[in-house]
């Protein structure tokens, strides 16, 4: 059976695949077929990116780039512009050109990460829907029935907020976030991953229990949850009564879906011009 990873479109006479490319605040994302790989910014991570589009694929592709990253974004063209074959899209180009999957007319500059995890998390489950996407800020997001973007809230991530405190405060050190293993610490670490586990979960059930009491949406709505740290968030839902689904390529999956649906015109108006070094 045909899945959106199968989508073959011709472009100027050429047949390409589909490739999304999500550059995060810490980490690149690549995800194409059944492949999906995640790169830290570290020392090789243009060589990894160029040695698997250059080296590891056996078709062209269409990849749609969505960054909220600017200082990694132009490299990462650049990287992906000195392979032969490939094509670079702008995925809010596309985004902007697709009323039909998400409207954005009842908010202003939402990030583009949080726009594509709604339309990746529409891919599996029917609006209305509430995404939570886990990683360096904690998003939640609400889409109606009828596909607008209803806005959401932000907050910093687990692994932030334990950054914050060591760069605040003179007794904390820089740490790895560590799930907790009971509520209460006996130590000062304990106690951080306690609290910190606390903050986001709590500000997240209650973010969602405002949203499902809140007219004109229905309570029950789905929740779809997204990101590296993810796990306690999904493990405290569940616990608070709260139905909710991971989803590990929500925003991948969101600039696939705009790949596929996207009109040719649409399609070439967003390739990426040459960046010269």
């Amino acid at each position: 059976m045909a899945t959106l990873y199968d989508t073959k479109i011709e472009l100027n006479g050429v047949e390409y695949g589909i490739a999304g490319i999500d550059v995060g605040n810490s980490r690149v994302k690549i995800h194409h077929d059944d492949v999906f790989l995640s790169f830290p910014y570290d020392k090789e991570w243009k060589k990894n990116v160029q040695h698997h589009f250059r080296d590891h694929v056996s078709k062209r592709y269409l990849i749609g780039l969505s960054s909220v990253n600017p200082k990694q974004t132009t490299a990462i063209v650049k990287v992906l512009q000195r392979i032969l074959g490939h094509q670079v899209l702008n995925a809010h180009s596309l985004l902007m050109r697709n009323d039909a999957l998400l409207s954005l007319g009842k908010v202003e500059n939402a990030g583009i990460d949080r726009m594509l995890g709604t339309i990746g998390a529409m891919t599996r489950v029917k609006p209305p829907i509430i995404t939570v996407d886990c990683g360096t800020a904690v998003t939640v997001n609400v889409v109606s029935a009828d596909h607008h973007f209803l806005g959401g809230v932000i907050f910093a991530g687990l692994s932030t907020q334990l950054f914050g405190l060591a760069k605040q405060t003179a007794a904390i050190p820089e740490t790895k976030y560590i799930p907790p293993t009971e509520m209460l610490g006996l130590n000062t670490m304990q106690c951080l991953m306690a609290g910190v586990t606390a903050s986001v979960v709590g500000g997240v059930v209650r973010t969602i229990r405002a949203i499902q009491s809140s007219e004109p949406l229905a309570k029950g709505l789905p929740v779809i949850v997204t990101g590296g740290e993810s796990q306690q968030v999904v493990d405290g839902l569940v616990a608070e009564g709260i139905s909710a689904v991971f989803h590990q390529h929500m925003v991948t999956d969101g600039i696939l879906a705009l790949l596929s649906t996207a009109s040719l015109v649409d399609l070439q108006d967003a390739i990426i011009g040459k960046i010269l070094n």
